[in-house]
């Protein structure tokens, strides 16, 4: 004759039966051996079906906010590293400064294409590619508008002469739905009108909260002196070698002049980043005694 057996699986809460089958064995007898034996558990579907069963996490803490001068100093840090990035590459700008008359047309432009590469120090060394008559009658570009486009419209402040500058963290602010930290920049002393050579970024910077690196600055060159200089925006959103590099700068403002308002706008874009394998060095020549 064929036994059933129970068998008690107490762990999963669940008595199985086992069962060897023979027409002999009455179903009175396996009726007898089943109430002996301990009740049956109905398992959840979730087991049945092999379901896996969802289980809610708590969201982790959020990371701890770091102070206005860590942020500040890392940023220094990150802006750096930047600088320190770029002089490896070698990239190209296309320029395009227009006046604008009533109307919304162009009334003038001036055109410049050019590569450029940085020097061990940092200093901008370029060769202009494109550059026709400029066709702007309503104003003059001056050397001090193309001194901005290599400098405080590409860089913003700069990091290399930070004792120049004060640094004040202004809190967070959403751009295109993203947090980011904003400082505001002002140079420590008065810019001299008399003294257009030296020139001051002066405005904001918008600052990745992760790797601290710009997003976006935007802001003004000073001193002006008898000139009129625009405010301007500059982007970083080329991604090369985890670093923000800058892809446009923009402006539309007017302008105003003595004899009269002049609508102007600038458009720049920066492209082609290539990495080359030497890097430029300044050497002063020496000077012989007399």
């Amino acid at each position: 004759m064929f036994r059933v057996f129970p068998l008690h699986l107490s762990g999963l809460g669940l008595s199985l039966i086992v069962l060897s089958s023979s027409s002999a064995y009455s179903q009175q007898a396996i009726k007898s051996d089943l109430s002996a034996s301990s009740p049956l558990v109905t398992l959840p579907s979730s087991l049945i079906f092999n379901n896996p069963v969802e289980v809610e996490e708590s969201p982790p803490p959020p990371l701890p906010r770091p102070s206005p001068d860590q942020i500040i100093s890392s940023f220094i840090a990150s802006e750096t590293r930047f600088r320190e990035t770029l002089i490896q590459f070698s990239f190209k700008r296309d320029v395009v400064l227009q006046t604008i008359g009533a109307q919304g047309e162009v009334t003038g432009e001036y055109i410049r294409n050019s590569v450029f590469v940085l020097d061990d120090r940092g200093a901008r060394i370029e060769r202009v590619l494109y550059h026709p008559k400029s066709s702007i009658k309503e104003m003059r570009v001056t050397k001090e508008d193309i001194q901005d486009l290599a400098g405080s419209q590409l860089f913003g402040l700069d990091i290399g002469d930070l004792n120049s500058y004060n640094l004040s963290y202004l809190g967070e602010e959403n751009l295109s739905a993203r947090p980011l930290y904003m400082v505001e920049v002002n140079p420590k002393r008065q810019p001299d009108p008399y003294h257009m050579r030296f020139r001051f970024f002066v405005g904001r910077i918008w600052i990745d909260p992760v790797s601290f690196q710009i997003v976006k600055l935007r802001g003004i060159t000073e001193p002006h002196g008898k000139q009129r200089f625009p405010f301007f925006q500059t982007e970083r959103q080329l991604i090369v070698d985890n670093m923000r590099f800058p892809s446009t700068a923009s402006a539309d403002v007017v302008l105003n002049f003595p004899p009269k308002d002049v609508h102007y706008r600038i458009k720049v874009r920066y492209y082609d980043f290539k990495r080359f394998a030497g890097r430029v060095t300044i050497i002063e020549p020496e000077v012989e005694p007399d």
